[in-house]
């Protein structure tokens, strides 16, 4: 699986690389916040982040995303030193590819793939008791998104989207392991910037 992901990531950078070569080279760019809802674990979740791209002849995006955990999501795990019930940490970022379909339209679509490295822990809540050390692992994350948007302004644009994240293997720890953390993704987007 991961090497089809890999091998998918490189002819996609190549196709883009090979477009972008071919075309009269207009330029734009955009900054955006992102909400991303999803499941973890059987919880729900909410993941926040953002990102920028570098938009070339109004539809080939390269840019890159950071992204981060923000609700709480607690495991069926207890620190031995605090006593505390631990909870998990998980936050990722990349390459983002992005291909947008007929932007020069108020509405139209776009397709995304982000390529990430990504981190998991598990830690106390509160930090400043005694505890003990924390678990954490790298992994890397894969997302592709297809997403509808608007052009509210010409300078503002909204997407609404839905991504399917995947993630590479990892050793397993007390339970979590790669397909909890894999699923799908309701996705909003506000991209500041012209192109």
């Amino acid at each position: 699986m991961n090497k089809i992901l890999s091998t998918m990531t490189i002819a996609i950078a190549l196709i883009f690389f090979q477009t972008i070569k071919a075309q009269d080279n207009y330029y734009g760019a955009f900054g955006a916040p992102e909400l991303k809802v999803t499941r973890i674990l059987g919880q729900n979740a909410l993941i926040t982040g953002g990102r920028f791209g570098w938009v070339i002849d109004h539809q080939f995006v390269l840019g890159g995303g950071i992204y981060a955990l923000t609700s709480t999501i607690n495991l069926n795990l207890y620190d031995p030193i605090s006593g505390e019930k631990l909870q998990l940490g998980f936050n990722y970022g990349g390459l983002e590819f992005e291909y947008i379909f007929f932007s020069e339209e108020k509405v139209h679509t776009s397709v995304d793939m982000l390529c990430a490295g990504a981190g998991v822990t598990y830690s106390v809540p509160d930090k400043s008791k005694p505890h003990s050390s924390y678990f954490s692992q790298n992994l890397l994350v894969w997302e592709p998104q297809l997403n509808l948007e608007v052009n509210v302004l010409k300078w503002l644009h909204i997407d609404a989207g839905a991504s399917y994240r995947l993630v590479s293997s990892f050793q397993s720890y007390y339970g979590l392991n790669d397909k909890n953390l894999e699923g799908l993704t309701g996705v909003i987007t506000f991209k500041f910037g012209s192109y």
